[in-house]
């Protein structure tokens, strides 16, 4: 076979065995996202794909749009203020303690330290929202957490940036860094906006269900790719175009005529695409490593924990809110994906890849595990399905 043949039968080999995952996982009470990666990291077999490119270009469009379009619009304007804290300063916050901490206990020498904790700060979205799914939380809760998990990915991107620069010699300006920062958020934005108002008005000329799907699959992509080649903000402007298309639906109901069949098309891209990143993430992860640097893994996971801990204590008033934000403060594929993005030139690199391997596995099975059982039981919520 060729090449593209070989892609494809590798691919659709990960999707079967994520499939069959999933389904014993769910027989067995276990979140499938914790199967799966779990799964990955024992059995330890090549990933079909570049996990790097494929991610940030293939699955991360559909998995930020589908999010974004399944926001509560009266939730996120309610919670706009508390998602925007916990994105950007929470974000900020989380970086510089995970660093700080390692620079403290001399683990990683300054520039690397903050570099790692660059990679670490934002909860990913893949990992959050897939749990989340499951999870019976009040909806302002539920709408705060998973708003944060799609926004602090892009503030984490544009500080990686800068962190990268550091840690490379390379001259950076806090200034220049923070206000490039910014327009990319808003460009991306903007462009999501932009799109998402003309593919409204693509759909209000035609009631044909595959005209329909496709149109939002052209603008999950087509937002993220033309933001991202202007240098700006392509989960920004995904998750914009979602949160504008539904909004302009709900001012022109007539213009989705099929609403559910759409809805039930895109529950299915999010599964294939959750399904195939989760055990790609496991199957990257390579768990003999972890225990390669002991006090360096053992000092990032605490300042971690303890990051997320502050920032559930300030997010919230009441205690299960606390415990439900903290143990929704997962890391999964971003942070991979970004560990092993780093040049071979930067001496820390195994180092960080080392510790990010133990984030992914620590706080995807040790917090994603009891998430579902221990909501529930703060909810009282006994045996809710998917809410």
């Amino acid at each position: 076979m060729n090449s593209v043949a070989n892609g494809v039968g590798g691919f659709v080999a990960l999707l079967g065995a994520a499939v069959i995952i999933a389904i014993l996982a769910e027989r067995a009470r276990i979140p499938a996202a914790v199967a799966l990666v779990a799964v990955g990291a024992t059995v330890q077999i090549p990933v079909p794909f570049a996990f790097g490119d494929s991610l940030l270009f293939v699955f991360l469009p559909p998995l930020i749009f589908e999010a974004a379009w399944n926001l509560d619009l009266a939730a996120l304007r309610r919670t706009a203020w508390r998602i925007a804290g916990l994105a950007v300063p929470g974000t900020l916050a989380t970086a510089a303690i995970v660093g700080g901490a390692l620079i403290v206990f001399g683990v990683l020498a300054p520039a690397p330290a903050l570099l790692f904790g660059s990679i670490v700060a934002a909860t990913d979205p893949v990992a959050v929202v897939a749990a989340f799914r499951r999870v019976p939380v009040p909806v302002d809760l539920r709408t705060v957490i998973e708003g944060e998990s799609l926004a602090n990915d892009g503030v984490a991107l544009i500080l990686f940036g800068f962190t990268l620069a550091i840690a490379l010699g390379r001259p950076a300006s806090i200034g220049a860094d923070a206000a490039g920062g910014i327009i990319a958020i808003a460009g991306g934005a903007g462009i999501g906006v932009v799109a998402a108002l003309v593919c409204a008005g693509v759909l209000r000329a035609t009631s044909a269900i595959e005209y329909e799907v496709t149109v939002t699959i052209v603008l999950a992509y087509g937002a993220y790719l033309a933001a991202s080649s202007l240098g700006w903000s392509g989960i920004f402007a995904t998750a914009a175009s979602a949160i504008a298309l539904r909004a302009a639906l709900q001012r022109f109901p007539s213009a989705l005529v099929n609403a559910e069949d759409v809805d039930r098309v895109w529950v299915a891209a999010a599964f294939i695409a959750n399904a195939c990143v989760f055990l790609a993430t496991g199957l990257l992860i390579q768990p003999g490593r972890i225990l390669h640097e002991p006090a360096l893994v053992a000092v990032a996971v605490a300042g971690v924990w303890a990051a997320r801990l502050l920032l559930a204590t300030a997010a919230a008033r009441e205690r299960r809110d606390r415990a439900t934000i903290f143990l929704a403060g997962m890391r999964g594929a971003l942070p991979l994906a970004l560990a092993l993005s780093l040049p071979t030139e930067l001496a820390a690199r195994p180092q960080i890849i080392d510790a990010t391997y133990a984030i992914v596995l620590v706080t995807i099975v040790a917090q994603g595990a009891p998430l579902v059982p221990v909501v529930a039981r703060l909810y009282r919520v006994i045996g809710a399905g998917p809410p």
